[in-house]
């Protein structure tokens, strides 16, 4: 999902129309190269339109030389306007970036803000005017760029890469999925993006046998980036592959070639200087985090918790009752064994209560006289029974008239304040 439009015109800054941004181009390519990332965003839009990107200028501008794009990011990670932005302005006109700190139409500085990759001294400078006001999170990269990218050669194929298979080919639209998923800043750039990179910037993979086992890409703000490797792949020169390809094909579609590097990453350095790459200068990505908006963050917190705990409570008190009904049920079972097994020991203990059946071996008159027995026994419990009920007929009435419902707490237990 794309970053809202930005089309109002803010405070302190204005937008441009289409008409303005070669003036804005020339602008930045004046203060190349500090601004090498604010200026290849801006010719990566001009010449291939990758992403939908809005420009500012301030209201005093060309002598109030600050500018600023939206979004920063192609992925806005709470949906709200204007959420990133990028932002350049000369080294020695830092003043200026108070007009970005004083901007509040277009940045509500009360919520969380992210700045993708600006000059060191530009964050330097915003992190000194964010003083007192929450938390930032800096991630800090080295910039390296090919001054002479034509004299970088395609790498050459050798006989264990036949033998292997392996082929340095374009990717397709099928492969952003993968690429994506593994991407390490995928909470702030889009799917989407990566399919609209592939389908009209340089981007390439290292095919072994068919199957991808390198890539990079070149990106909506220039610089080449992304490259990764599947572990199985390491360590058989396929990053120099895909540099010495990628460079050349960024070169020949008319931009300048640069990477930004982690300072701790050693290896990558020393491969991208091997092909004449140098350091321009450090960039860093920011996450502003005010302090209001973490105590709200805490506050959701704490709400979400306390849900959990009554929820948790609920079915405790839930489990208890299901449990009581367990337990009413099993009583109740047993006690209708007790009567039945007491039943029975009463039949053993009145043996001349019991019909017992005829034996087939006796003769016709002793047949006659079982027959007088059974109706006579038959009469006894016939006069048992009726006496019986009558007695049982009183008793619950008796029952009926002491039932006062204290009993339903066993069968509709409800607690309010624990529901609550």
């Amino acid at each position: 999902m794309e970053c809202p439009e930005a089309i109002k015109p803010g405070r302190n800054f204005r937008p441009l129309v289409e008409e303005e941004l070669p003036q804005l181009l020339e602008f930045l390519a004046g203060y190349l190269p500090e601004s090498l990332k604010f200026h290849q965003t801006l010719l990566t839009y001009m010449l291939d339109r990758v992403w939908d990107f809005h420009f500012y200028v301030a209201n005093g501008w060309p002598d109030d030389a600050i500018c600023l794009h939206f979004p920063g990011m192609t992925l806005s990670p709470h949906g709200l306007l204007f959420e990133s932005v990028g932002v350049f302005c000369p080294n020695d006109r830092l003043e200026l970036l108070k007009l970005l700190r004083e901007e509040d139409v277009l940045i509500d500085w009360s919520k969380p803000l992210y700045i993708n990759f600006v000059h060191y001294d530009i964050a330097d400078e915003l992190t000194r005017l964010y003083e007192d006001t929450g938390t930032i999170e800096r991630v800090v990269g080295d910039v390296f760029a090919c001054e002479n990218p034509e004299k970088v050669e395609y790498a050459v194929d050798t006989e264990e890469d036949a033998e292997a298979d392996i082929q340095v080919q374009p990717l397709q639209a099928e492969h952003a999925e993968g690429i994506y998923e593994l991407y390490p800043a995928n909470d702030m750039e889009c799917h989407e993006i990566f399919l609209r990179l592939i389908k009209t910037l340089p981007a390439a993979g290292v095919f072994a046998r068919g199957s991808l086992a390198a890539w990079m890409v070149q990106s909506y703000y220039g610089a080449m980036f992304s490259m990764q490797t599947k572990p199985e792949y390491r360590r058989k020169g396929y990053g120099t592959k895909l540099a010495r390809y990628l460079t050349r094909r960024v070169a020949e579609k008319g931009y300048k070639p640069f990477v930004v590097i982690r300072p701790e990453n050693s290896a990558s350095q020393s491969l991208y200087k091997k092909l004449g790459f140098r350091k321009l200068y450090q960039t860093v990505r920011m996450t502003f985090m005010p302090t209001m908006w973490q105590e709200e963050e805490n506050e959701t917190n704490r709400v979400l918790r306390e849900n959990l705990e009554n929820t948790v409570r609920q079915l405790t008190i839930e489990q208890k009752v299901v449990d009581a009904f367990r337990n009413e049920e099993e009583i109740s079972i047993h006690e209708e064994v007790d009567e039945n097994e007491e039943d029975a020991a009463n039949d053993q203990e009145n043996p001349d209560m019991v019909i017992e059946e005829p034996d087939e071996r006796t003769e016709e008159g002793e047949k006659g006289e079982i027959a007088d027995e059974e109706r006579i026994e038959v009469t006894e419990i016939v006069e048992e029974e009726e006496a019986a009920k009558v007695e049982g007929t009183g008793d619950q009435e008796e029952t009926a008239n002491d039932d006062d419902g204290s009993n339903q707490d066993e069968g509709g237990w409800t607690d309010a304040g624990d529901a609550e």
